[in-house]
């Protein structure tokens, strides 16, 4: 299973294991890891050239090996992984200056407008609540059943063995032809099983004004606890895609399901769900996904990238062990 960055957590572990024989060693592995990135992420044996780092840097590379390969702070580092989530983490680098987040590569003079407001005591606009203790983004959040924490769709039992999140282009022919093909054994051999749980996030296709529409409005329809009859709906009946006003079109879908007209139609003309659209297509596009649909698959605290025509060995796999 490719991982979303291979060797990640791994070199995670190496520059926290160089800290442990000194504090400067942490910073000078750190340093030496983002030089190289070439070098070792997506190598088959990355475990190799960190020990090289480890001699550049006259370190005990005996020591750091064992270190690593006994995964003594991989635990740690799941800690730090998971708390970065409750708080609102949904890609990298990102930065907390007191309680404000700066999430992405900013500019210099960001940092320095941001640190001058922490310093005159401002504080960010209110987040969301805070996550219960030992709570993730991605749990099901028991006061609004149907989603996570996080805001996502959530499909399946809390419970589930594995989670897998799909980003979905609603306007693709790639993604129609995964919910006609595959989708449905997924419900039935996985989701209903009780085995999988499926979290929903958008990857329209840069420019797909219909596309990114259609995802907002498969989450107003979520709101109302309709986002399967919705999603249904836009991919048993595509004229929506060609329609002249594809809002009015969305809006005559939600009429026809029953929904709460006037709710949905206030919902998808203020754009009440754009921000969760956009910050999907922001953490495909981090992550360098490509187009929809994609797949990842997490599973004991890692998480992979799963090609389609590999998605359901890929499950099975997992949930045999």
């Amino acid at each position: 299973m490719e991982s979303i960055h291979p060797q990640a957590n791994q070199a995670a572990q190496v520059s926290s294991c160089a800290g442990k024989q000194n504090a400067s060693a942490f910073w000078e592995m750190h340093e030496l890891l983002f030089e190289r990135t070439s070098e070792w992420s997506g190598a088959e044996d990355a475990l190799e050239q960190f020990t090289e780092y480890a001699i550049e840097l006259g370190l005990d590379s005996a020591a750091l090996l064992a270190c690593v390969e006994s995964e003594e702070l991989a635990p740690e580092i799941q800690r730090q992984l998971d708390l970065g989530l409750s708080l609102g983490v949904s890609g990298v680098p990102a930065f907390f200056i007191n309680d404000w987040l700066l999430s992405g590569a900013q500019d210099y003079a960001v940092f320095e407008q941001t640190i001058e407001a922490a310093l005159r005591g401002e504080h960010p606009p209110p987040t969301p609540t805070p996550l219960p203790e030992g709570a993730t983004a991605f749990d099901v959040n028991p006061n609004v059943p149907s989603r996570t924490y996080g805001g996502d769709v959530s499909i399946g039992s809390a419970d589930a063995d594995l989670l897998l999140l799909e980003f979905l282009d609603l306007a693709s022919q790639p993604t129609a032809d995964y919910v006609a093909e595959v989708w449905p054994g997924l419900i039935s051999d996985y989701v209903d099983a009780g085995t999988v749980r499926v979290l929903v996030k958008y990857f329209p296709a840069s420019g797909d004004a219909a596309a990114v529409t259609a995802a907002q409005a498969a989450e107003c329809a979520a709101n109302q606890d309709a986002f399967l009859a919705m999603h249904d709906q836009l991919f048993a009946d595509r004229s929506w895609l060609t329609a002249a006003d594809t809002t009015a079109a969305l809006g005559a879908y939600a009429d026809e399901l029953g929904l709460d007209a006037e709710a949905f139609g206030q919902c998808l003309a203020e754009e009440q769900t754009a921000e969760k659209v956009e910050q999907d297509v922001l953490i495909a596009q981090r992550n360098q996904l490509q187009p929809a649909p994609q797949f990842v698959v997490f599973y004991g605290g890692q998480a992979g990238i799963v090609p389609l025509d590999e998605l359901r060995s890929v499950l099975d796999d997992l949930l045999a062990r």
